[in-house]
């Protein structure tokens, strides 16, 4: 990053922007952070997630040397229209939305001339919200996914990458229709797997009465996601709607072939999908070592 510090206004200071304000704080790579939110930014300040709030989002935009919209994916989308207007000549706009191309596309219609968007997506979270669970840690050796586009410059994209690298986050470069074809898969199936089968055992357990109360570790961890907020996910799935009905299109497929070795009895088949799976485990161990 360069040597001049610049003025970041974090539009959404939760758990997200929250943890990056906090993460760059520290790592003493900004000027002034203005937090930008509709609720109270009283705990984000207390946390040392922003230094000021901004009562007016335009007024802290047109502040601000980079922007990073940390807001849920629609709103995100919607701000394009309503604010994007006020981004000054050579600002950048980022942004962390866990899907990318209506994101894109938004931003770089809407940008005023001089001004580039970066696509970001920072793959780190938990299930639970908001700047209270917040951390400089949680962004610390997680993939952040750049998408540059016709509105990235070469120097845009260098300021979000030293963002995101002094965060402790390793860098990737991606289109952004293959960011969401590939995350679909590894974020998005799995919240979608998670909620159902939290569903399908709360019904089991109205039905037959004590499913629930035999659940131990290994059905915790496999539904934490089932915790996840609806107001976040309601907006990831539907703009990445073909992305994911693909997704669970494989996931199905998976699954119907491993009830057909059930009803065959088939150990053989049932060994080959414990195989393929054990894979899978090694291949995401051997890359996370």
């Amino acid at each position: 990053m360069s040597a001049s510090k610049p003025t970041v206004a974090i539009w959404g200071a939760g758990l997200i922007g929250g943890s990056l304000g906090m993460a760059w704080r520290r790592a003493g790579v900004t000027g002034r952070i203005i937090g930008v939110d509709p609720a109270p930014l009283d705990e984000a300040l207390r946390r040392g997630a922003i230094d000021v709030a901004a009562a007016d989002p335009a007024e802290a935009i047109a502040a601000a040397d980079v922007i990073v919209l940390a807001a849920p994916v629609g709103a995100i989308i919607a701000q394009a229209s309503s604010h994007a207007r006020w981004v000054r000549p050579g600002a950048v706009v980022t942004d962390v939305g866990s899907t990318k191309t209506e994101i894109v596309r938004a931003w770089e219609a809407a940008l005023p001339a001089g001004a580039a968007f970066v696509g970001g997506h920072p793959l780190f979270g938990r299930e639970v919200g908001g700047v209270v669970n917040a951390s400089p840690d949680l962004p610390k050796g997680c993939t952040w996914v750049l998408t540059p586009g016709a509105r990235s410059t070469a120097a845009s994209l260098n300021t979000v990458r030293d963002l995101a690298a002094a965060a402790g986050a390793n860098v990737r470069l991606m289109p952004p229709e293959e960011h969401d074809r590939r995350v679909a898969v590894a974020s998005h199936l799995p919240q979608v797997a998670a909620t159902a089968l939290a569903a399908a055992a709360l019904a089991a357990d109205r039905r037959l009465g004590g499913v629930l109360s035999l659940a131990a570790s290994g059905f915790r961890d496999t539904t934490r996601l089932a915790s996840s907020p609806v107001e976040i996910w309601q907006d990831i799935l539907l703009t990445n709607r073909e992305a994911v009905l693909e997704a669970l299109g494989d996931y199905r497929r998976s699954l119907d072939a491993f009830e057909a070795a059930l009803r065959q009895s088939d150990p053989a088949a049932i060994a080959e999908a414990f195989s393929l799976a054990h894979d899978a485990r090694r291949r995401l161990q051997a890359r996370t070592e």
